[in-house]
């Protein structure tokens, strides 16, 4: 390339500023570079671009680095113009343009890539930054003029410092991650080194995570922003970044697979949680091997046994008491702060090393992926679990339910299992293990019968009665489960576009719905390089679960793989089968919503006659419950039970579990002309469930179809959220809805 002046679509190099020139495309910066336009080549640059000057023998007092950004406040047009300074005192050079539209809370500035570790933005700034935060009453709280997060939903807070010099303000990196140690919790058995790694040699730097994005909230004269700039910056890394997929074992211990990376040695995986001043990141195990799952042992004696009370070591997502502990220190005279539990800002990844190098971490939220998995076996209910303790005459003396904490700290249920295999003879009696389904957590008990096979006996009649008694929840305890790619790659040529689809598309935002179009197309492997990192655009695990659940249509979706910018997708059925269910689908949903309701009902009206409709036509498939909450997943031979096909279509009996009766209410909502959604969470009582929320009156209300089967149709029939009490007690997860769009769907 001639030294003459570059084209349009040249800008000021983010890492080398003053320097040379970068290409931005198609929303992100490319490799093509060119010489910076000098003085003495002025009166020939680039219209609006400004001639660079400085004296180089006198640079400023304080060395910067980084972006320089000037704003003005107020904005509305689509694509603003926005001029942008750089470091050393270099005049204003035109930059990339701001990006907004009408609906978005935030205008997004592009991505600033390859932003060195250590890295400072500067903002010019009129106003004392000091003083306005001591107007607000804490002088060490900036959030009012600048925010830090790890995620494009702009939910997870990272920590920056702020430091105002003359009329700029410079944001650095924080506190966080420049060193990584192991959890206590494993050091004392996995390492023993008691190993800390230094990342930018100890000095401070920008954390783990792969992509920042910095929030701007307030104009150069102090002024509060119409819509906050959010400016996305990626640190530059030694190594790539490892892409995690996320699994449960059969025994409800969490599994994690990667691909290998080049030049890694070693893996570290990684917690990071957010207490309400500094990300701090912790390693919780390491190895030289792309896939990771925690040990299971007795915390008491560290061994590992066969009858366990300690599962997901390292993985909670709260802070420091779980809610027996609470409950038991209540009930001892004690009290906690019920702010130490926050849970909401946890994260898992991996993080590869060569020994001096790293890679960032894919921060996925560990709620989304883990909260409802089994911790520890809450001692404090042992009189529950065993009213008339541990030894006993007949097993009608012990709950038919297992109690657990769970990662989250909440107090859960699942099924009590005994296996009748697993049974030894000694002096008190018959020893055997009280496990909790789906857990790798057990009591140690004894029957006293002097008869193996009398005790076996009352096992297999314990375990029919468990049965029987299992409450109608049914998702799996992992709702991003990966998926391996169906056979070889290179077979499927990704789409590229959103395919015209039959049926209804329903997304918040275009990702989800080009992802949602693509799920219902039914296609294998779906290109996303379009999407990721796009201004405004959620991260992909949160747009794949909306489409997932949003969308009825979307049949038998197991999981998803990423490799590059490519997703492939895992589903249970082949698209013949697919097509075929898809229609059959329709066509009954047509006909009930024909046939209970008129086009002058009102929403409340339609989304009770439907609700009795699907009631008086589903049942629930205990079967599959039974069989699911043996794998934790999606267990083979029922994949109807899981969407629409299985409550609506009389080939599957008209049955299925929760997932069935949400997927098919959300289609014939759908079809009525009601907004609705279908909302996921955990019943603290019986573990993971789907439900329902419908608009009615500009008021969100909840419908649960599932728990309507079988009692009172009208019992969760559009109520609030604080209704469901007692038993139908839940807690709503993240995965059904982008997450800066979950609170719009709250109830009166």
């Amino acid at each position: 390339m001639s030294d003459a002046a570059p084209p349009d679509g040249w800008y000021p190099d983010p890492g080398s500023p003053g320097t040379q020139l970068r290409y931005w495309r198609d929303g992100r910066w490319t490799e093509h570079i060119h010489p910076l336009v000098s003085a003495d080549n002025a009166a020939g640059a680039q219209p609006g671009v400004a001639a660079a000057t400085g004296d180089a023998q006198n640079p400023p007092k304080k060395r910067r680095t980084g972006l320089i950004v000037g704003l003005v406040g107020g904005f509305s047009a689509v694509v603003v113009a926005v001029a942008a300074f750089f470091a050393w005192g270099l005049p204003a050079l035109t930059g990339p343009q701001l990006t907004t539209q009408d609906d978005w809370p935030y205008a997004w500035a592009p991505l600033q890539d390859n932003v060195d570790m250590n890295q400072t933005f500067t903002f010019p700034a009129d106003y004392d930054l000091d003083a306005k935060a001591a107007e607000n009453g804490d002088q060490r709280d900036t959030s009012f003029a600048f925010e830090l997060f790890t995620d494009s939903s702009l939910t997870h807070h990272a920590d920056y410092t702020a430091h105002q010099y003359d009329r700029d303000v410079e944001i650095g990196p924080g506190l966080g991650a420049s060193h990584l140690r192991f959890h206590w919790e494993t050091d004392t058995i996995d390492n023993p080194d008691d190993r800390e790694f230094e990342i930018n040699g100890g000095r401070s730097a920008w954390g783990v995570h792969d992509t920042y994005y910095l929030v701007q909230k307030l104009d150069k004269a102090g002024n509060p922003l119409e819509k906050p700039i959010v400016h996305p910056f990626r640190v530059a890394r030694a190594l790539a970044m490892p892409q995690v997929n996320y699994g449960v074992n059969p025994n409800g211990t969490l599994q994690m697979s990667w691909d290998p990376v080049p030049g890694a040695t070693e893996y570290l995986v990684a917690v990071s949680s957010w207490d309400g001043e500094r990300r701090q990141v912790w390693l919780v195990g390491s190895t030289k091997v792309p896939t990771w799952s925690p040990p299971i042992r007795d915390p008491f004696s560290g061994e590992r046994e066969t009858v366990e009370q300690e599962q997901n070591q390292g993985l909670r997502t709260y802070a420091m008491w779980s809610a027996a502990e609470i409950e038991g220190q209540a009930d001892n005279g004690g009290a906690v702060n019920a702010l130490d539990n926050d849970t909401s800002e946890y994260e898992y990844g991996v993080i590869a090393t060569d020994g001096t190098g790293f890679s960032a971490m894919q921060p996925t939220d560990a709620n989304t992926v883990a909260a409802s998995l089994p911790q520890e076996i809450p001692l404090y209910l042992k009189k529950q679990q065993f009213p008339n303790g541990q030894i006993v005459d007949s097993l009608d003396k012990i709950s038919t339910r297992f109690f657990f904490t769970s990662v989250d700290g909440a107090t859960r249920q699942t099924a009590a299992y005994i296996d009748p295999d697993d049974v030894a003879l000694q002096k008190e009696g018959v020893r055997m293990h009280l496990s909790g389904l789906g857990t790798g957590l057990g009591w140690p008990m004894y029957l006293t019968v002097r008869d193996v096979d009398a005790a076996k006996a009352q096992i297999n009649a314990f375990n029919e009665r468990v049965k029987a008694e299992l409450p109608t929840t049914g998702l799996p305890q992992v709702t991003t489960i990966s998926a391996p790619i169906q056979g070889d790659p290179s077979q499927y040529t990704p789409s590229t576009t959103a395919p015209d689809v039959d049926y209804p598309v329903s997304g918040t935002d275009e990702f989800t719905r080009y992802l949602a179009a693509n799920l219902v197309a039914r296609e294998d492997a779906i290109d996303v390089s379009a999407y990721v990192d796009r201004a405004g655009m959620p991260e992909l695990s949160d747009a794949i679960g909306e489409a997932v659940y949003q969308n009825p249509y979307v049949l038998g979706y197991r999981g998803y793989t990423v490799k590059g910018d490519i997703v492939y997708v895992s589903y249970a059925n082949d698209a013949e089968t697919t097509k075929r269910l898809q229609g059959e689908i329709a066509s009954v949903v047509g006909d009930a919503v024909a046939k209970v309701t008129t086009s002058d009902m009102s929403a409340a009206d339609k989304a009770s006659a439907l609700n009795q409709w699907l009631v008086d036509t589903a049942s629930y498939d205990k079967a599959a419950l039974e069989a699911g909450k043996a794998t934790l997943g999606f267990p083979s031979g029922f994949a109807h039970a899981w969407d629409p096909s299985g409550v609506l279509l009389s080939e599957n009996g008209n049955t299925g579990v929760c997932a069935s009766y949400a997927a098919a209410y959300k289609a014939l909502m759908d079809a009525a002309g009601v907004p609705s959604v279908v909302v996921t969470g955990d019943v603290l009582d019986g573990g993971g469930h789907a439900w329902n929320k419908v608009q009615v009156d500009g008021k969100w209300l909840a419908v649960d179809p599932t728990w309507n089967d079988g009692g009172d149709p009208t019992e969760y029939l559009m109520i609030s959220d604080a209704q469901f009490t007692g038993s139908a007690t839940r807690t709503e997860s993240n995965d059904w809805m982008v997450d800066n769009r979950i609170a719009d769907y709250a109830t009166p």
